[in-house]
């Protein structure tokens, strides 16, 4: 396995991972390999937490009944990849890959399901480079909000040729200064042949410079199947180091995971990701509703943001 190397790290700011189940070590995919160092402490919601020291996260976690008995969807686990600050100087984008750890009990047949937020823009994403690598693109988004914000979603059906580490090559210009976030989560009972029912996003392109508290919609969806298990995310364009949500979209009350900056990442290093689910019962309608956030420090740059909802058919 390659190992990055990460020169001159030093004393560095600890990304949050705030999530509502146990943590636990996972244990790379056909896009390179990286390294990973993590250790985990409980959280506010009555689970554990894993953070990085460094520009690099593999934590992962568990959620939830991981059997997917009756066909309905389940998660199984969760990992993290983290490169907005790393070292006494918060120097961002200090990785040219993405390196998840592959969540313990992943299983053939199991859903992937990556969702990426960044400064700007992302390398080799494309349909047609993630084709080649057993991935299915969902939607990208580049360069919107006035400061620039992308936001990347993908799933790929697990076969068991996955191996520990699951990499996403050369898709960031170390010393950019660009930050990413990732959050890679693996379903159970999802429905092989067609796993999204149903996906709808909303995009907002303008912001504000004098905002403290930012209420961002979420679409409505329409799912034609029973039982989905919907997933709702937040990318927001923002020169904030770390919002903080204060109310997540109605409903969206399981799995509530957050990936965000250190504090007043420099330079560049505002990307920040947010992920809830909740059960969509009967097929048909889900009204729209909105996360809600607040600024965490003396910034109140409000750019845009992405929303989406996405229905796993079970």
């Amino acid at each position: 396995m390659l190992a990055v190397a990460l020169p001159g790290v030093g004393a560095c700011f600890v990304p949050t991972y705030q999530v509502d189940s146990t943590s636990s070590s996972g244990g790379t995919s056909a896009l390179a390999a990286g390294a990973a160092n993590t250790t985990g402490g409980t959280n506010d919601k009555g689970g554990t937490s894993s953070s990085t020291a460094g520009a690099t996260s593999g934590a992962t976690g568990a959620g939830g009944d991981t059997t997917g008995a009756g066909g309905v969807p389940m998660r199984v686990g969760f990992s993290v990849f983290h490169d907005s600050a790393s070292g006494a100087d918060q120097a961002s984008s200090k990785l040219k890959d993405a390196t998840f750890t592959k969540p313990a009990g992943t299983a053939p047949g199991d859903l992937m399901f990556v969702f990426f937020g960044c400064d700007h823009a992302l390398k080799n994403l494309t349909g047609s480079t993630l084709t080649d690598a057993g991935w299915t693109l969902q939607d990208q988004h580049e360069g919107y909000g006035l400061d620039g914000q992308g936001t990347y979603l993908l799933y790929r059906i697990v076969d068991g040729t996955e191996p520990e580490k699951i990499v996403f090559a050369d898709i960031n210009e170390p010393g950019s200064g660009n930050g990413v976030q990732g959050l890679l989560s693996v379903y159970r009972g999802v429905n092989q042949d067609a796993p999204i029912n149903a996906y709808e996003v909303l995009v907002k392109g303008t912001g504000s410079d004098d905002m403290t508290h930012v209420v961002d919609d979420t679409p409505a969806i329409t799912t034609t199947v029973d039982d989905c298990l919907l997933i709702a995310g937040l990318s927001p364009d923002t020169a904030v180091d770390a919002p903080k949500v204060s109310k997540w979209p109605d409903g969206f009350d399981e799995n509530q995971v957050t990936v965000s900056n250190p504090p007043a990442p420099y330079p560049y290093g505002w990307a920040n990701i947010y992920s809830a689910e909740r059960r969509a019962g009967k097929a048909g309608l889900v009204p729209g509703s909105a996360f809600e956030w607040d600024m965490t420090y003396d910034g109140t740059q409000y750019y845009g943001s992405l929303t989406f909802v996405i229905a796993l058919a079970p």
